[in-house]
């Protein structure tokens, strides 16, 4: 199992004028340049390669963090081989698998679910293969082989469900349990937060694409249909009190609890699932003994039949085949309040006619690389200069962006088609750049420069 590096494309390079401007005593007190967050914004998104004769061209990312602690986070795990420079062997991809982890009211639970969701998925795709889960990892390649599409969608809501059980279940040991303060809390943080969950798992001998889906982000497809002209596919629904069909849930399991959605959440929640939020499952009693002994957060109004939350995924299965080049979209919800599912696949439609898949921006000939590790942190000690010089294809525009009068940064127009533009080489970073203004430059400045200065107000 491999989780591959990231070719980055590099910042822009820095003038000796400006990096002497950024740097000493007066850093944390300036504004960054216009220059400064176009190279910064640039770092935030990376390529995977993974194995374009399996029929997976790239995998291209964008995570710019919203919150500290963390609380969003990428999964990416794949099944092949790799030669002695830990790179993968051309043709060897049995199934890969990626995901979005967007956590709420804290990070703990995302980072458990981001580190270990893959292994329960992949525990239980052995047992459903009759596969001893301690096996060689050689072995993998056989799990989909092994399992039916009704097999694997067993196996993958089962590891959910484990997951989540797991974790609710050491809260409730730690609360009635004689723990010290220190090791009780450490479980009580698990699910003291929540997460939402997004995952896609590719097996490329059958084609078939599984995306479990645990709250609101979301999955589209992009194909083109018999006139040639992109659509989108949405692979999951957004699990929200604005679904009809999570609320007529919710009603089915809670019929003496009218009043517990209001203003398109319940009790509260934005989502209607999700990983942990002990708040919205555990009783009120278990609750209550939490808030006493470990400075437990207050009782939700009219807690009467918990769980209401549940980390049940839905999950689609598609066929895929390679030679329909395809395209898939994960994203959490900040990014889809921003474009519709329309507009992502239309950019990328828009960016395919500007760049050719199977060329990472990484191995351009105009352009060096940065290989990120998996902690974030570069490889390479020094920022590596770029050939492209300011303004060329579009990356940075002079003079910088002109300000508009009275305008309120915070209100961002969604989907405003007339900023669309293609400068970036990354399909994911693309995407992120017209959500967030794309040629618009003075909208696109202040919500990405904005997040140096205030990080807990940034587009998500």
């Amino acid at each position: 199992m491999s989780r591959q590096p990231l070719l980055c494309e590099p910042p822009l390079p820095f003038d000796k004028d400006l990096s002497q401007e950024l740097s000493g005593p007066l850093k944390t007190h300036r504004y960054p340049t216009s220059k400064y967050i176009e190279s910064m914004f640039r770092t935030f998104g990376g390529s995977i390669l993974p194995d374009p004769e399996k029929g997976l061209l790239r995998h291209d990312v964008f995570s710019m963090i919203a919150l500290e602690p963390r609380e969003e986070w990428l999964i990416n795990v794949s099944m092949g081989e790799l030669d002695e420079d830990d790179r993968p062997v051309p043709s060897s991809l049995d199934w890969a698998m990626w995901g979005i982890i967007d956590g709420h009211a804290g990070g703990y639970t995302a980072y458990i679910v981001k580190d270990i969701l893959p292994d329960y998925v992949i525990e239980e795709l052995f047992l459903r293969a009759g596969i001893n889960p301690h096996s060689p990892y050689r072995e993998m390649e056989t799990i989909f082989q092994k399992n039916s599409v009704e097999d694997t969608v067993q196996a993958i809501t089962h590891a959910f469900l484990r997951l989540d059980n797991d974790i609710l279940k050491l809260a409730t040991q730690a609360i009635t349990g004689s723990k010290s303060f220190e090791a009780s809390m450490q479980d009580l943080s698990l699910s003291d937060s929540g997460s939402c969950a997004l995952l896609a798992m590719w097996d490329t001998t059958s084609g078939y694409l599984h995306v479990a889906n645990v709250g609101n982000s979301r999955a589209v497809l992009g194909r083109r249909n018999v006139h040639g002209t992109w659509e989108a596919r949405p692979l999951s629904t957004d699990q929200t009190s604005c679904n009809e069909d999570e609320v007529a849930r919710l009603r089915s399991e809670h019929p003496d609890e009218p009043d517990m959605i209001k203003d398109e959440r319940l009790l509260g929640s934005a989502v209607t699932r999700a990983f942990g939020d002990l708040r919205w499952k555990l009783s009120a009693h278990l609750q209550s003994i939490a808030q006493t002994r470990f400075f437990g957060r207050p009782l939700l109004p009219f807690l009467l039949s918990p769980p209401y939350l549940t980390a049940e995924p839905q999950i689609t299965t598609t066929k895929i085949d390679p030679r329909d080049n395809d395209f898939l979209i994960l994203a959490s919800d900040g990014f889809w309040g921003h474009i519709s599912s329309e507009q992502a696949v239309q950019l990328v439609g828009r960016w395919l006619t500007k760049n050719d898949p199977a060329t990472p921006p990484g191995q351009r000939s105009d352009m060096n690389t940065v290989v990120i590790r998996e902690d974030g942190e570069s490889d390479n000690a020094k920022i590596i200069e770029s050939r492209e010089r300011l303004g060329e294809e579009g990356h940075v525009r002079s003079p910088p962006p002109c300000a508009v009068k009275n305008r309120e940064y915070t209100k961002v127009k969604r989907g405003d088609e007339k900023n669309w533009v293609v400068v970036d080489k990354n399909a994911a970073t693309h995407l992120a750049r017209n959500a967030m203004g794309g040629a618009d430059e003075d909208m696109f400045c202040a919500l990405v420069g904005g997040s140096a200065i205030y990080p807990m107000r940034r587009l998500r």
